[in-house]
């Protein structure tokens, strides 16, 4: 491959395209949402159901403290809301990108892991 190197100009155009520093550490910590198993868990959750926390717990077979925890991060974040239905609260994604992004990720990693591959059609996912 036979590659030149960028002129100044053309360096600073490409810099120029760059987000700010600040940018990017939010969009750090948005990602960083992604990197807990028991949060990925509840995302793929609730991307199919919307559910009160005495039901996730019961499914997760965790205590509710734990899952309201994680949920209380993901509200933070703005990756659940929450609404009532009588006496419970009931929570769902905020919106499908959180979805598409779930199942974006899921997607692409189960291209290179058989075994994540057949789970995810197994359950059709």
């Amino acid at each position: 491959m036979n590659e030149t190197k960028k002129t100044i100009a053309e360096i600073q155009h490409i810099e120029d395209e760059l987000l700010s520093n600040k940018s990017y550490e939010t969009l750090t910590d948005f990602y960083s949402i992604f990197a807990d198993k028991t949060r990925l868990i509840l995302i793929s959750l609730l991307s199919r159901h919307e559910l009160c926390v005495n039901d996730i717990a019961e499914i997760l077979g965790m205590s509710q403290s734990r899952v309201s925890h994680q949920l209380a991060i993901l509200r933070k974040h703005d990756i659940v809301t929450t609404y009532r239905e009588g006496k419970s609260v009931i929570y769902a994604l905020t919106d499908n990108h959180i979805k598409d992004l779930f199942h974006t990720g899921l997607e692409h990693v189960s291209e290179k892991d058989e075994d994540l591959y057949k789970d995810r059609r197994k359950k059709g996912l």
